[in-house]
């Protein structure tokens, strides 16, 4: 059973981060230090002295610098409240997924590296309160900081409950390695972290928001949506990649549905002024369980012309990285139905089965379905990335 839902702030239930980010790069310009976001992308997550101090360390500022941590801290400090109350901090589904839970009898925490000055201010920033949770959290009340499970761990005990009665929300490696820690079931966003580094991390679900969590009324079906969408215990093979799969909480033939929608919304937008011939697709991640759509967009030089199942695939490579393609679907005019060409079929290879299902449809209502290896028996796969 689950008994409570222990949030992080920063990527889970507030978009703040960049702001964060944002007023370091200003304290470190003070102290003449050029810095950017990727220097403080790997400290995030873990703490504001981790944040500070090891961005300094990878910058080459110190003390002989100007750099300190009590000015960088105080800095923050007077900097942030204006900027968090003017931005639109909350992420999609974060209070609905908090009162969703009170009001299932499920406990809510928050656990938040951060000190608790700035978890008041975000909690404050996103429209909640401190009444919406059972337990708060923050760096001020441990001495070890994520990675180390110390935070989960505080929460377990305060709320009367053991590791596997509690669901972890993170977007971090560092806050799926502490969830984990703490014995507890960690459902990763992709706020900050892809699909495949939260799998790699530990993460047992990913999901892109809160509000993708599935809808619950009772304990018994929060534990019923976080096993819907949890990873498969090993990975699968997909094409040249290794995917730990989603659980399907749909039907297929609710999906294949879903799939064709999105493929002839994609086809209605496709640009194809030379030859006139539009097509949509749209990919199921394995992952995820999201859908992604594309179109086909010609050129006058027609070498440049993008097909749709290779839009659709490179979107939602750039929104997850590495992908497994559960099915694709592909709609177009012509009769019977069009394929994908075979240059489509070879980059769609990388991510797909065999057993990958593939469903042709024209918009006059005509449907063909094969298998991936139907269509493309032999691909191509670079020698060392075979399997």
């Amino acid at each position: 059973m689950i008994r409570a839902f222990l949030f992080d702030m920063d990527g889970v239930l507030a978009d703040t981060e960049a702001i964060s980010v944002a007023i370091g790069i200003e304290y470190f310009r003070t102290i003449g230090v050029k810095a950017s976001y990727s220097d403080f992308q790997p400290n995030l997550g873990a703490g504001e002295r981790a944040f500070f101090d090891r961005t300094a360390l990878s910058l080459g500022a110190d003390d002989k610098t100007g750099y300190s941590y009590d000015a960088a801290s105080l800095y923050f400090r007077k900097r942030y409240p204006e900027l968090v109350r003017k931005a639109k901090a909350a992420l999609p589904g974060a209070a609905g997924l908090v009162h969703m839970a009170r009001r299932s009898g499920i406990m809510t925490a928050v656990a938040s590296s951060a000190p608790s000055w700035k978890v008041r201010e975000n909690i404050e920033a996103i429209g909640l309160s401190a009444e919406d949770f059972d337990f708060i959290a923050s760096g001020d009340d441990i001495k070890r900081n994520k990675p180390e499970k110390d935070i989960y761990e505080l929460c377990l005990i305060k709320l009367g409950i053991d590791g596997s009665e509690a669901v972890v929300f993170e977007d971090s490696a560092s806050g799926i390695a502490s969830g984990k820690g703490a014995g507890c079931h960690v459902v990763s966003l992709m706020t900050t972290i892809d699909a495949e580094s939260a799998g790699r991390a530990g993460a047992d679900a990913v999901i892109s928001d809160l509000s993708a969590f599935p809808a619950f009324s009772s304990p018994e079906e929060a534990a019923d949506a976080l096993d819907s969408i949890s990873y498969e215990e090993k990975g699968v093979a997909y094409g040249a990649n290794i995917i730990r799969p989603g659980k399907r909480r749909m039907s297929d033939s609710f999906t294949i549905e879903r799939m064709k929608k999105a493929a002839a919304k994609a086809r209605d937008n496709a640009y194809a002024p030379y030859s006139s011939f539009k097509v949509g697709a749209a990919v199921l991640s394995a992952a995820t369980g999201r859908i992604y759509s594309g179109c086909n967009m010609e050129n006058s030089s027609y070498g440049a012309t993008i097909c749709a199942e290779r839009n659709a695939i490179t979107t939602a490579v750039a929104a997850e990285g590495t992908v497994g393609i559960d099915m694709i679907a592909v709609c177009s005019d012509d009769d019977p139905p069009s394929p994908p060409c075979a240059l489509c079929l070879q980059v769609l290879a990388e991510f797909s089965r065999p057993d990958t299902l593939v469903v042709l449809f024209s918009v006059s209502g005509k449907e063909l379905r094969y298998k991936f290896s139907e269509l493309l028996p032999n691909p191509f796969v670079f020698p060392t990335m075979r399997r």
